[in-house]
């Protein structure tokens, strides 16, 4: 597809998936993995306003194509001559986490070796109107939009950080989000104090703020907390700039300023806990680790 007839959040897409596969020194990745919450919302707004304007008649279709979910997998498929396994999940706050569940699936049973792994988002004028009336930023949190991609493989040569679990919470309580915390570190020996890097996905609501707080209620002065989304704004798939903040601070060793709500008393990267919720519906929780 040329350029020109691409639309802002594809432009945006393809390129962050093309620099991800550069920097990894890959030019054909096994499968390509993508998770969305509302996929290219701008080719979705332009078609409907076709159907209105022309009475459903005659309809230019390159907008509707591009709305679907998948468009940019496709793109990307294309552009690198991948025609194997190539999927796009759209479930929320839960998108880029089955989009990952799915890459480790085929993994452990090593129906491919490698996958590129990715989100996308956007916000328009008029998907803020919307959000704004339902409530979405009554209490504080600011709207983003962005796109994430990364390369993930079974074996760790040349790999920077390792997913050691990952959990999927939907709508629940305190003691759950406690209860599962707890036993997540517990399943892999660790303690409070191991915790280097806790990052938050704190957005300025404070109608969610209790959520995060049970994590930080429990953390030790060894552990630096930080938070992102003052960067971001939220949506669905924010998780994804924390987890490609996570990278990048193991990868150099060094913490990014901005994010830093708590200095901690510990000088390593090596344990970190991601914990990020959307709006208290989806709650993700990851353990991540440096791979040495």
């Amino acid at each position: 597809m040329q350029l020109r007839r691409m639309s802002r959040l594809t432009r945006i897409g393809l390129v962050a998936a093309i620099e991800c596969l550069r920097d990894a020194g890959i030019a054909k990745p096994e499968a390509i993995l993508t998770g969305t919450g509302k996929g290219s919302l701008n080719d979705t707004e332009k078609f409907m306003h076709a159907i209105r304007s022309f009475q459903e008649g005659t309809l230019n279709p390159s907008p509707f194509i591009q709305s679907t979910y998948n468009a940019l997998n496709g793109l990307i498929g294309l552009h690198h001559q991948v025609n194997s396994y190539n999927t796009t999940y759209v479930h929320s706050g839960f998108s880029l986490e089955h989009a990952l569940l799915d890459a480790a699936l085929l993994m452990g049973d090593n129906t491919i070796r490698n996958a590129l792994i990715g989100s996308f988002e956007e916000m328009t004028d008029e998907h803020y109107i919307i959000k704004e009336k339902l409530g979405f930023w009554k209490s504080g949190a600011v709207s983003g939009e962005g796109s994430f991609f990364f390369f993930a493989q079974q074996d760790k040569t040349g790999a920077v950080l390792a997913i050691e679990d990952l959990q999927l919470l939907f709508e629940p309580d305190q003691q759950k989000i406690r209860n599962s915390v707890h036993a997540l570190l517990a399943a892999h020996q660790l303690q409070w104090q191991d915790i280097d890097v806790y990052i938050s996905g704190r957005n300025k609501d404070t109608r969610y703020d209790s959520y995060y707080d049970l994590v930080s209620e429990q953390l030790t002065p060894a552990t630096t907390e930080l938070q992102f989304k003052q960067l971001t704004g939220e949506f669905d798939t924010a998780s994804g700039f924390g987890l490609w903040a996570a990278t990048r601070m193991v990868e150099t060793g060094q913490l990014f300023p901005a994010l830093v709500l708590k200095k901690g008393t510990s000088t390593r990267i090596k344990h970190l806990l991601f914990y990020n919720q959307y709006y208290g519906k989806q709650h993700v929780l990851y353990l991540l680790k440096a791979v040495e």
